[in-house]
């Protein structure tokens, strides 16, 4: 894919969206085949997950609160927790620090907290979710793999989510999404792959797809336009 793709990823559960994505990230364990960051010039032998964000390449996984944020961290540490070796000082992370960078990301995505000192187990689903996007965002990424990321929350946080989506292609930036639901897909990718039994099919531009081509390729595997 390209600086300033949105990419979605489609197919049936299981089909291995998630997988692929976390292959790509280093947390699952690939059988074969490259992965290449362009920008960085080659191949990357052993993807892990600070190798690939030293690389620009940030992951949301679909599993909120057990991968994607510390429930019982606050906000602030949940937001700067990737970032923590380069913020600190004399190996020290003072917490005005931390809670300064916090607060610019917190006013930025309009999430409705208290203080970010506060658990981010203390917030609604949907802000929730806006806080493990932002520890992407804190992370400096060219590329972003988001699998799920409008999974359990509110109408108004994924039109929220979906904008700031659509802002940070219009910057240049890559963005792969993997979602069960095909509207959603339709509406925010410019491209969109259907994964078939663990085989990813050819990316389309979305104006040649429609939601049968789409499930037609998911349970066939036969590729289809409108």
């Amino acid at each position: 894919m390209r600086a300033g793709e949105i990419l979605g990823i489609s197919g049936l559960v299981g089909a291995g969206r998630t997988e692929t994505l976390r292959v790509v990230y280093g947390l699952g364990r690939r059988a074969q085949g490259d992965i290449r960051v362009v920008r960085y010039g080659g191949t990357v032998e052993k993807p892990t997950p600070p190798g690939m964000i030293g690389m620009g390449v940030s992951f949301l996984s679909e599993d909120r609160k057990n991968e994607g944020i510390a429930l019982e961290r606050s906000i602030a540490e949940n937001i700067t927790l990737s970032r923590l070796g380069g913020i600190a000082s004399w190996g020290l992370v003072p917490d005005r620090t931390i809670n300064r960078i916090s607060e610019g990301w917190v006013e930025r995505l309009s999430i409705k907290v208290g203080a970010v000192t506060d658990k981010v187990s203390s917030l609604s689903g949907g802000n929730q979710q806006k806080v493990a996007i932002a520890r992407l965002l804190e992370e400096n990424a060219d590329i972003f793999l988001l699998d799920e990321p409008t999974r359990g929350i509110d109408v108004g946080s994924k039109v929220e989510i979906f904008k700031l989506i659509g802002e940070l292609a219009a910057r240049g930036k890559a963005v792969v999404i993997v979602s069960s639901y095909l509207p959603e897909l339709l509406g925010v990718c410019d491209t969109i792959a259907v994964m078939h039994r663990g085989v990813l099919g050819p990316k389309r531009p979305v104006a040649e797809v429609d939601e049968f081509s789409i499930m037609n390729e998911a349970t066939s595997g036969i590729e289809g336009t409108v």
